[in-house]
C-alpha cells in the first residue's frame, strides 16, 4: 500500500491564504478525529473479543483459544489506549496491518471461521478504511477474504453453509466501505468546523477594526480636535488675558496627557492578552496588575459565571482601567475597593476610593472643564449598554457606579439597553 494513501489530511481542492501553520492545526485536528474513530474501533473489538471468551468458556474452552484471544483482547486495549502512537507507526509502515491479520487468521483457524470471534476481525477492514482510504481498504479486506478461506483448511463444523461461504466474506469489504465513508464524513465535517471557525475569525478581526475605529474617534480624536481648538484660540489669549492665557495653557498640556495616554491605551488594546480570559478573571488580573504597578492596596470582590458579550465586555474592562488611572493621576487614595457583581437585571461594577474626591457636575461641564476621562466614561457606559454614575465630594473620596444589562446568571440575556447590535458572544 503507497504511503500516500495513508495521509490523513482532508482531502479537497488546496485553499489558499492559510499558512503553513494553519494547514499544520487542520492536519492535527483531521488526525485527532480519525484517531478517536480508530479507538473506539479498538475499544468495539476489545469488547467483542472478552465477550468470545465467555461463549467460548461455556461451549467448553481450548487452551490454544484463550490464549490467541485473550491475546486479541489485551492487544486491542493497548492499541485504544496508546492509540496516538499507534497509528503514526500504521501509516509509515501500512505492511504492520499483516501483523494483525495473522493473528486473526490464527484464532479462525483454531476457532472456526464462523465462530463467535469472526466479527471482532471485521474492525481491521474498517481502521484499514480509515487510514488508507479506498485501495489500502481494497487490499487489506481482499487479504483478509484470502485468510477467511484459508482457515478452512482446518476441520471444522458447519463450513458448508451459505453464511460461511459467502456471508461473512462479504462483510470485510462492506465494513471497509463504512470506514471510507466515516473518514470522508470526518474531513467534511472538520472542513465545515474550519469554515466556521475562519468565518469567525474573519468576523471577529472586522468587529475589532471597527471597534478601534470607533474608538480612535470617540476617544483620541476627540481629545485632539479639543486641544487644536485650544491652541487655535492661545495667541489671542496671550495678547487680551495673560492669566487666562496660562490656564488654558496648563489645560492643554493635560488635553496633551490624555490624548497621550489615550494613544498607548489603544496601543495596548493591540496587544492585550486578557481578552481570553472570562471577565472576572480579567477584572481581577487588571487590579492587581494596577495594585502592584502603583503599591496602592485593592480590595477586589469579584462575582464569578459574570459573563456579557464582547463589546459590553471590553468597554466594562475599559471603563475599569480608566478609573483606576484618574484614582492614580488625582486621588491620592490609600486604599480603593473594586466589587463586580450581577443580579436577575444588571450587571454592576463598582468602584471606590478613599481619595481627596472633587465636587461632580454634569457630564457638559465636565467636558468644559477639560475632564475629558469622566466624559470618556459615560459615553463608554453608554456603549455598553447601560450608565455610569459618580458619587463624590471634597475630601470624602470618590464612587463610580456602572450598570449593565444582564440576563439570567449574569449572561448575555435580552439586547436591553444595549442597542440592536449586541454580539451574541459572551466572555
Amino acid at each position: 500500500m503507497p504511503s500516500s494513501a495513508a495521509d490523513p489530511r482532508p482531502a479537497g481542492p488546496a485553499r489558499s491564504g492559510p499558512g503553513p501553520g494553519c494547514r499544520a492545526g487542520d492536519d492535527d485536528r483531521a488526525r485527532s478525529r480519525i484517531n478517536a474513530a480508530i479507538r473506539l474501533l479498538m475499544q468495539v473489538r476489545t469488547l467483542m473479543a472478552s465477550i468470545t471468551l465467555l461463549v467460548l468458556a461455556v461451549r467448553g474452552l481450548a487452551f490454544a483459544t484463550f490464549v490467541m484471544v485473550a491475546c486479541v483482547a489485551l492487544l486491542s486495549w493497548l492499541a485504544s489506549r496508546h492509540v496516538d502512537r499507534i497509528v503514526p507507526r500504521l501509516l509509515d509502515h501500512p505492511l504492520l496491518v499483516a501483523l494483525d491479520l495473522c493473528l486473526g487468521f490464527a484464532v479462525l483457524a483454531v476457532g472456526g471461521p464462523s465462530g463467535p470471534f469472526f466479527l471482532s476481525t471485521v474492525a481491521t477492514a474498517a481502521v484499514a478504511g480509515l487510514l488508507y482510504r479506498w485501495p489500502g481498504m481494497l487490499i487489506v479486506s481482499v487479504a483478509q477474504i484470502a485468510g477467511y478461506f484459508a482457515a478452512f483448511a482446518v476441520p471444522h463444523d458447519d463450513l458448508g453453509t451459505f453464511q460461511a461461504l459467502a456471508s461473512q466474506p462479504a462483510y470485510y469489504p462492506v465494513i471497509g466501505f463504512g470506514g471510507v465513508a466515516l473518514r470522508r464524513l470526518l474531513e467534511e465535517h472538520g472542513a465545515a468546523e474550519d469554515a466556521r471557525v475562519a468565518a469567525e475569525a474573519t468576523a471577529a478581526a472586522a468587529e475589532e477594526r471597527a471597534r478601534l475605529a470607533r474608538e480612535m474617534h470617540d476617544s483620541l480624536a476627540k481629545t485632539l480636535r479639543g486641544l487644536a481648538l485650544g491652541a487655535a484660540a492661545l495667541p489671542a489669549w496671550v495678547r487680551t488675558a495673560p492669566d487666562r492665557a496660562e490656564r488654558e495653557a496648563a489645560r492643554l498640556a493635560e488635553a496633551a496627557e490624555t490624548a497621550s495616554r489615550e494613544a498607548r491605551g489603544l496601543l495596548t488594546e493591540l496587544r492585550d492578552t486578557a481578552a481570553a480570559l472570562p471577565l472576572p478573571d480579567a477584572v481581577r488580573a487588571g487590579c492587581d496588575a494596577w495594585s502592584a504597578r502603583t503599591g496602592v492596596a485593592v480590595q477586589a470582590d469579584i462575582a464569578g459565571d459574570v459573563r456579557l458579550p464582547h463589546r459590553s465586555r471590553h468597554e466594562l474592562l475599559a471603563i475599569l482601567g480608566e478609573a483606576l488611572a484618574n484614582v492614580e493621576r488625582h486621588a491620592d487614595a490609600a486604599n480603593v475597593s473594586v466589587r463586580l457583581a450581577w443580579s436577575a437585571a444588571d450587571i454592576v461594577l463598582t468602584v471606590r476610593d478613599d481619595g481627596r474626591g472633587f465636587r461632580t457636575a454634569a457630564p457638559d461641564e465636565h467636558a468644559r472643564r477639560g475632564r475629558y476621562g469622566l466624559v470618556g466614561l459615560y459615553e463608554r457606559a453608554e456603549r455598553a449598554g447601560g450608565t455610569a454614575l459618580v458619587r463624590s465630594e471634597p475630601g470624602e473620596g470618590t464612587t463610580l457606579v456602572v450598570r449593565v444589562a444582564a440576563g439570567p446568571a449574569g449572561s448575555a440575556g435580552s439586547a436591553g439597553r444595549a442597542g440592536p447590535d449586541r454580539s451574541a458572544e459572551v466572555c
